[in-house]
């Protein structure tokens, strides 16, 4: 069972190429989205809602990107829009700040924490040795004091900035550096939340802006090493934050004297940039784009010669991302299908690939 997070200020920056900006996602907001626009109606997310599409929290196959997305909205948008109307007469409009935000929110249950299980946590906690120091009598903060229990970039960020005090203890024991997954980390949490006294509260998750934190990655050293086959990007793909804890965790050793202990604010801003460069769309093909927009019919609208109330490609040229493109969509896609069908023509299936493909090759012609 999933355990989800309270999102207090949580700011996901959805990726915009070819120099448009960033558009910054906010799953707090994405959330009223999402219940303003009645899509929880159908879909549920961890079981709860409706019942009549999938559930959205389910973990995709692949990295979940604002590509992805577009794509599901645009092969299922058909049966969408005849069901909204069929229900409230109308389909909603969506604005690509909206978009972004829906986007920011889905992509937080993606991640969401699993349950910890307290007694495998209390196995953990003894046989990494955590207790030695951990229990209450071997000098350091005793376990049910963690205040930082229910936020899981806090405590990496004190995990990571009592990695000093950790080695001592390793090296005057002789043993080697405990390596945690996190499933262990989750489930020591759950100990220490079950312990008496111990800190429970409600969890919190809060991310800072991926652009800033872009900056403080390069301040920190980290962009000298995580370049080229040690790039960071895609590598958190369907991780957790306490997989995130734990990879810092075991990679302490490795650092040694170049780590850089972090400020909260600083710790929110790098998990902001981290989180992002991993669901980053990848970079399309623009003559397997102008392949997509023949294939799929989309030049017979879009092309030299526009049908009535269809923009030219080249209108869109360099200001079309995936962000705008779930809006566009969603806005026009009814007045679209309409079309395609007056013409006798099938709405076409699109995937991740071919979408990142269409927009790459759409703002090649600018």
């Amino acid at each position: 069972m999933k355990k989800l997070f309270v999102m207090a200020s949580t700011v996901v920056c959805v990726s915009v190429a070819w120099g448009a900006g960033l558009i910054p996602g906010n799953a707090e907001r994405g959330a009223q989205v999402f219940d303003a626009k009645g899509c929880g109606s159908c879909h549920a997310l961890n079981g709860r809602g409706g019942n009549g599409a999938p559930d959205l929290a389910s973990k995709p196959r692949g990295r979940f990107t604002p590509a992805l997305l577009a794509a599901a909205m645009w092969n299922h948008g058909p049966r969408m829009w005849d069901r909204m109307k069929g229900e409230s007469g109308s389909v909603p409009a969506l604005t690509p700040l909206e978009a972004a935000d829906l986007f920011a929110y889905l992509y937080t249950f993606r991640h969401s924490e699993e349950q910890g299980d307290p007694e495998r946590g209390r196995k953990v906690f003894e046989a990494k040795g955590c207790a030695s120091c951990h229990a209450g009598s071997g000098g350091a903060s005793p376990v049910n004091r963690w205040r930082s229990i229910g936020d899981p970039i806090e405590l990496a960020r004190e995990m990571w900035n009592h990695a000093d005090r950790m080695a001592e203890a390793v090296q005057k024991s002789k043993k080697d550096w405990p390596r945690l997954t996190g499933r262990d980390l989750a489930d020591i949490v759950a100990y220490a939340r079950g312990e008496p006294s111990g800190q429970r509260g409600v969890s919190r998750l809060a991310m800072a802006s991926a652009e800033t934190g872009e900056t403080l990655f390069r301040e920190k050293g980290c962009a000298k090493c995580h370049t080229g086959a040690q790039s960071l990007a895609g590598k958190s793909a369907s991780r957790t934050f306490s997989d995130l804890a734990a990879a810092m965790w075991n990679h302490v050793p490795e650092m040694g004297s170049r780590r850089r202990s972090l400020r909260p604010e600083e710790m929110t801003r790098l998990v902001g940039y981290l989180w992002s460069i991993q669901y980053f769309d990848e970079a399309g093909d623009p003559a397997a784009g102008l392949r997509v927009a023949v294939e799929r019919g989309c030049v017979s609208c879009h092309g030299r010669l526009p049908a009535a109330g269809a923009p030219r490609f080249t209108a869109l040229a360099g200001r079309l991302d995936s962000v705008r493109f779930i809006a566009n969509v969603w806005n026009h896609g009814e007045a679209m299908r309409n079309a395609m069908g007056v013409n006798g023509k099938p709405w076409p299936h699109l995937d991740r690939t071919a979408v990142n493909n269409l927009l790459a090759y759409i703002n090649s012609l600018q």
